[in-house]
């Protein structure tokens, strides 16, 4: 198990330094703001929960306001992660099943194919989720108010850092519940006050958040981002293409590791077989359950939605090997308990990261960017932060056409606009007009000394029926601008960098592949 959770931390360590992709960019952006003093959906607007946003400003605290540093942060958040999952797994059935457990989701959070490679809100989220696993295993055996209401908190907490994991919070209140009307010897206010104290701290995180961003005055934006235009987002996609799309996702995922996904389906039968596991067992397939509901929301199932489901499938697999041992002890007359599953599990974690090797130890951060995000202007953004950095004062205002937002967070610049991704302007909802109305307000407002235009489809998702407002406000307005730079994404191993309007002048204005193109105003622009 050390040996594996080592190899881990070794590939993350080497890629300490990738790329801050969109939802890294937008929890450091935000992150960095409230360690400024200024409060989420001020100037960065999103319809997420504020707990990464904390989480973020902790890490940056604590390890400094770099993507290495939020990298190395996301590292021992997994670690801990798989380290509670061990001692859960132990708890719930022996050493096998822990070891099982924490090295699974130590290898399986760390895939590409599931994004896990950044920092996203699922990371954060099954932390919470699993640190509420553990103190509720032992309010199951003690239930004082010193073990429920911490269990509770915590998937109360998880929620801020996932909306979705409301979904295990519901299933943890109902297995409470369940608990204390099956101990018919207590009598029942006995019974049902832990309950009472479990909810309380499940609740409690997002009263205090709502009340101090009500201090703050920014409780109406959190309202229409969270709520009003969340409810939208989660009925674009038509639900008659939900079983297609999460068909072609489960496809994908469990093509990129598939042994590892193997082991927890087995276990998923096995959990039926194995008599250690009769207490727990409807707790367990309870948990599994709701974990895997937490991908349905909006039928997107995007890739990182499934790190939530991790914990779920590692105590399974957990569950496979123990259980594996155990019936071949059972079955075997006069023979010690055959260690074969054990070894039989090592050969396919070793299979996994030998087919992950060439991401983990060999690609460079750049060229895994490219493997993985395609076009996406992740590196560039990186190049185009620093030239706004170097060449504007500390209170200069930026503004960026697309949705880039860690070049707020890279530049140390503050937004012009609270729309740090142009995403929901491009959907089919009802606030789309209203939005790409209150962005252009806000730049023509405030001017800032630079725009960032994202020449990028990926950066917009722009639609066939997309109302084009902003784009055709964008052709004139741009007028009041020079342009000073681009990246210029040619090919995947190939962008071209072009800083200052003399040289852009004798590049030429056009973008000749995917990328990103800086504007300066005009009565600042420095022509060197």
């Amino acid at each position: 198990m050390v040996a594996v959770l080592v190899v881990v931390a070794i590939a993350r360590l080497r890629l300490l330094d990738f790329p801050l992709e969109r939802d890294e960019g937008e929890y450091a952006y935000a992150g960095q703001l409230m360690l400024q003093g200024i409060p989420p959906y001020q100037l960065a607007y999103n319809m997420k929960f504020p707990g990464t946003y904390a989480a973020y400003a902790v890490i940056m605290k604590l390890f400094g306001e770099t993507p290495a540093a939020i990298h190395f942060g996301v590292l021992c958040l997994t670690t801990l992660t798989a380290l509670m999952l061990f001692w859960l797994g132990k708890q719930i059935l022996d050493w096998t099943a822990g070891m099982v457990a924490a090295t699974s989701y130590a290898v399986m959070a760390a895939s590409p194919a599931m994004l896990g490679l950044a920092g996203h809100a699922t990371h954060f989220a099954a932390f919470f989720v699993t640190a509420g696993l553990c103190v509720m295993w032992k309010a199951r055996q003690n239930a004082s108010w010193l073990m429920v209401f911490p269990a509770g908190l915590l998937f109360g907490v998880g929620v801020l850092m996932k909306q979705h994991v409301a979904f295990i919070g519901l299933w943890a209140v109902m297995a409470f519940i369940v608990q204390m009307v099956r101990q018919n010897q207590l009598p029942l206010a006995r019974r049902f006050w832990p309950v009472t104290v479990f909810g309380a701290g499940m609740i409690l995180p997002f009263s205090v958040c709502c009340l101090i961003l009500w201090h703050a005055g920014v409780f109406e934006k959190f309202w229409f981002w969270t709520i009003d235009y969340a409810r939208q987002y989660e009925s674009v996609v038509p639900i008659d293409q939900a079983p297609r799309l999460f068909w072609e996702r489960l496809c994908r995922l469990a093509g990129a590791d598939p042994l590892l996904w193997l082991v927890a389906v087995i276990g998923l039968g096995l959990v039926w077989f194995d008599d250690r596991l009769q207490p727990a067992r409807l707790w367990l397939l309870g948990f599994c359950l709701m974990s895997a509901l937490t991908v349905v929301p909006g039928f997107y199932f995007r890739k990182h939605y499934f790190l939530l489901t991790l914990p779920a499938a590692a105590l399974l697999a957990g569950c496979a090997v123990s259980g594996a041992r155990r019936l071949w002890s059972q079955r075997a007359i006069n023979s010690r308990p055959g260690d074969w599953p054990v070894w039989c599990y090592a050969l396919m974690v070793a299979t996994t990261v030998m087919a992950k090797s060439d991401i983990w130890f060999v690609k460079t951060p750049v060229q895994i960017a490219r493997a993985i995000y395609g076009a996406d202007p992740l590196p560039e953004s990186e190049i185009i932060a620093q030239y706004i950095c170097s060449h504007s004062g500390p209170d200069a205002r930026v503004a960026v056409l697309g949705s880039e937002p860690e070049i707020y967070f890279l530049a140390h610049r503050h937004s012009a606009t609270g729309y740090i991704y142009t995403y929901a302007q491009m959907e089919p909802q009802p606030f789309a007009l209203k939005m790409q109305h209150e962005m252009i307000s806000d730049i023509e407002t405030r001017k800032p000394e630079f725009v960032v235009f994202a020449d990028n489809i990926m950066s917009w998702n722009r639609r066939p029926d997309s109302d084009p407002t902003i784009f055709n406000w964008w052709d004139s307005y741009q007028t009041n601008y020079t342009l000073v730079g681009m990246a210029d994404i040619i090919s995947p191993t190939q962008t071209v960098y072009v800083l200052g309007a003399k040289w852009v002048a004798r590049y030429g204005r056009d973008i000749h592949g995917s990328g990103l193109e800086i504007y300066q105003r005009k009565t600042t622009v420095n022509h060197h």
